[in-house]
């Protein structure tokens, strides 16, 4: 059986992982962690919480998730 390490507070994106992964039989794991927030890309912000998640979490993969709001007609702000 696979496992992930998902790293989030927020319930309803469990769920959602959740029931996204359920078909295919792979387990996700839950961790709250408090991940410092870099300033840069939405690329950027994502590995570098990925890499520290990492660090932190022992025993199989991890992912983390990082949404931004960003509009076109104000120029991608307010930003990630």
């Amino acid at each position: 059986m696979t496992e992930i390490n998902l790293i989030t507070g927020n319930a309803n994106k469990i769920a959602d992982i959740k029931a996204i992964l359920a078909p295919s039989g792979i387990t996700v794991r839950n961790q709250s962690l408090d991940l410092p927030e870099i300033q840069g890309s939405i690329e950027e912000i994502t590995i570098a919480k990925c890499r520290r998640a990492s660090e932190m979490v022992v025993g199989g993969p991890v992912v983390v998730d990082d949404t931004a709001l960003c509009f076109n007609a104000m120029n991608g702000m307010p930003g990630p």
